[in-house]
């Protein structure tokens, strides 16, 4: 079975900085409990269409996409998205996978 991948764009936002430290603290280890490694983040330099565009994309294996959606069911992670949605400007997941 192949990996899957969690890509996640995102802002922060900026008036809400300690939020951000406080989910950038606690996403991470309740991430790793379903297996997800965080393999790549990158800064958003430029959107060439001239849009907007996030601050950053991270990249994130997981086992399967069942825990990816078991991390995000996790109770402990549900009882920080009011934190995750301060923290954020911006912020979207998407699941992938790798062609071969």
């Amino acid at each position: 079975m192949l990996p899957v991948f969690l890509h996640i764009e995102s802002s922060p936002n900026l008036q809400e900085s300690q939020a951000f430290q406080q989910y950038i603290g606690l996403a991470p280890q309740l991430m790793q409990q379903y297996g997800g490694v965080p393999i790549a983040s990158y800064d958003v330099e430029e959107a060439l269409d001239g849009g907007r565009s996030p601050k950053a994309f991270v990249v994130v294996s997981f086992p399967d996409r069942e825990a990816i959606y078991a991390f995000f069911n996790d109770p402990a992670y549900q009882a920080i998205i009011p934190l995750r949605d301060k923290a954020f400007a911006h912020l979207r997941f998407f699941i992938t996978s790798e062609r071969i």
